[in-house]
């Protein structure tokens, strides 16, 4: 699958949910997809990143983390994922409203609980992105696969209505500064309807939003990947003046063929026709990856997940139109709790069940203080690695400028061990090199412009601060 189309079958995957009281909703299963034939982008090959360095382009960079709550669930509990957002530094989290639980009777609208959560969110310095998804069985349109959930609106007066009370009755509150429609809607299993159908949920809700909070964005339901068909049809039709955001997902690794791999997931189908038409048709909204995760399942290693992280968050920055990262998740699932899927879905956290800190917490907590920086400058062709002592098999470097003139660099081979060295364009002061724990001392091997003795093992990713 690595340097074949899209239009191959590929494994791809939906959100998590937690069970609700009064029916199952899904967590995270295996989605097989066959996708359409694309016009004018058949059969591409997926060309992997270029080593030559791109240009520089400076953008606005953030970050969010991604943990679901269905109504009335334990504010105390909550507290406490709140109190591991502050640890991790991240105050933005990405969560469902679900319109079954808000108005699960037309017209009788119920906010109390969703109140609270999001005062206590607030209280903890937390800002709030729901997407609104999940269609009560009173207000969708008969479906396809026997599930009410993932059903369009049958009415899109009731639709409008539901979200004008929803972003009304939230609209006193500042820490809610978006509102995503549906998610995922270009996989069946989680919008049972067209795109179509899709369209005009989506100009509904914005309408909506737009005359309850003007100060509040609108964000295009995240896709499953960069589907280049749907984003085609909806943005040439002229939807793109519906929202402000063009968010995907990526799980490479979890849930795509073998293959398909964090290096060349945004393939040359997203770089010549996704990011081409979100500019020329779109308005050029930002490209967000609003969903990203790697679960370690028994078969893999605490390790292997948080090097997947780092691996994953400095390669999507590295693209020049990608500008938001979304951690999924804070935990894993409880073991024995019912789903849909496969076991992957149980250990997709960056904490266990229990919220004890996997190697990936302390990972994510190191990424974000590094490149949490407003923004960034990406910078590949400002530094060149050669090999000192053995062989290179696939290796990789990232480089970012901040705005206080510190530079991060990610270096690692994906199947290699060389010791390598890094020559930089601009000279520094001193260098740290940083574990995956987060821990980090001098690199002794500095010159002001050149790091030596850089010893990389298969897939572990050595990471530096230079400052200037």
């Amino acid at each position: 699958m690595a340097y074949l189309a899209r239009e191959n079958l590929v494994a791809f995957m939906g959100p998590a949910k937690r069970p609700a009281r009064t029916r199952l909703r899904p967590a995270r299963s295996v989605l097989i997809i066959f996708l359409a034939s694309i016009t004018s982008c058949n059969f591409l090959p997926a060309l992997p990143p270029a080593q030559d360095g791109s240009p520089s382009v400076t953008k606005r960079v953030s970050f969010a983390i991604l943990e679901d709550y269905d109504k009335g669930e334990d504010l105390r509990e909550i507290a406490k994922d709140f109190a591991l957002m502050r640890e991790l530094e991240i105050d933005t989290l990405r969560c469902s409203f679900g319109w079954d639980d808000y108005e699960p009777v037309r017209g009788q609208y119920d906010f109390a609980w969703l109140k609270e959560f999001v005062k206590l969110a607030a209280e903890h310095g937390i800002k709030l992105r729901p997407y609104i998804a999940y269609t009560p069985r009173w207000a969708g349109t008969a479906g396809t696969d026997g599930v009410d959930w993932n059903n369009p609106p049958a009415d899109y007066r009731a639709w409008y209505d539901f979200v004008y009370h929803l972003v009304s009755a939230l609209r006193e509150f500042p820490n809610v500064l978006s509102f995503e429609i549906y998610n995922e809607e270009n996989s069946p299993q989680w919008w049972d309807g067209s795109i179509d159908e899709y369209k005009e949920t989506l100009r509904q809700a914005a309408m909506a939003i737009r005359s309850a909070n003007s100060a509040a964005q609108v964000i295009l339901g995240g896709f499953v990947f960069p589907d280049v068909e749907w984003l085609q049809s909806i943005v040439k039709d002229g939807y793109a003046r519906y929202y402000e955001v063009t968010p995907f997902h990526a799980y490479p690794e979890t849930w795509t063929e073998p293959g398909v791999v964090v290096e060349n997931y945004l393939d040359r189908s997203y770089r010549e026709f996704f990011v081409r038409y979100n500019k020329a048709l779109g308005e050029s909204e930002p490209i967000w990856i609003n969903e990203m995760g790697f679960a370690a399942t028994p078969q893999k290693t605490e390790r292997q997940q948080a090097s997947w992280r780092a691996r994953a968050v400095s390669t999507f920055l590295a693209d020049p139109h990608v500008e938001h990262i979304g951690v999924y998740e804070i935990k894993d699932l409880a073991p024995g709790r019912e789903i849909i899927g496969d076991e992957k879905n149980y250990y997709l956290g960056i904490t266990r069940a229990d919220r004890a800190k996997k190697l990936a917490f302390h990972t994510v907590d190191m990424l974000t203080d590094l490149l949490d920086a407003g923004t960034l400058t990406t910078a590949d062709s400002e530094v060149t690695v050669t090999v000192s002592h053995g062989n290179a098999v696939e290796l990789y470097r990232r480089l970012f400028k901040r705005p206080d003139g510190r530079r991060v660099l990610f270096i690692y081979d994906k199947a290699g061990s060389p010791t390598v060295r890094a020559t930089l364009r601009a000279g520094g002061r001193t260098a740290l090199r940083y574990e995956l724990d987060g821990s980090a001392k001098k690199h002794e091997h500095f010159d002001g412009h050149t790091l030596s003795e850089i010893r990389l093992t298969p897939g572990d990713v050595a990471i530096f601060r230079i400052d200037p």
